[in-house]
């Protein structure tokens, strides 16, 4: 993916949802950053498009390593909807979509919440593993 592609089509994206979850009622939201990984598209060792426009509206970007899935957690959403689907049988590639599909919805905003809220657990047991990759109940 080039950072134009990027730019322009995926960044719009999660800016305007940032905003949209910003602007709900109760400002339980107003703190929303967005969490990007390594991928040179993103502008992080070349500042450009992508930099700029996340910038110009506002929206702080959480550092981390590149390639760290343990600290990433839609890795564990990822986990959950891994571990459904290989659950389910299918004969052709639409009843896989359709199941990939139905399991996605499934996941509960309290299964996302339980990974995010390990993830002090996982940054300690990152470092105490030196870096080395950690497994969790959760994932």
């Amino acid at each position: 993916m080039t950072q134009k592609y990027y730019h322009d089509k995926l960044l719009p994206v999660y800016v305007n949802a940032i905003h949209k979850a910003r602007s709900q009622p109760g400002g339980e939201f107003k703190n929303w950053i967005l969490q990007e990984d390594g991928d040179p598209s993103h502008g992080k060792k070349k500042k450009g498009l992508a930099q700029r426009y996340l910038q110009s509206n506002w929206i702080p970007v959480l550092r981390h390593p590149p390639q760290s899935p343990d600290l990433n957690p839609i890795e564990g959403v990822w986990n959950i909807l891994k571990n459904r689907v290989r659950k389910r049988s299918w004969r052709t590639e639409e009843e896989f979509r359709s199941i990939i599909l139905q399991e996605w919805d499934a996941i509960t905003m309290d299964e996302i919440r339980a990974r995010i809220a390990e993830m002090p657990e996982r940054c300690k047991g990152l470092i105490k593993s030196g870096g080395a990759a950690i497994k969790s109940e959760l994932w």
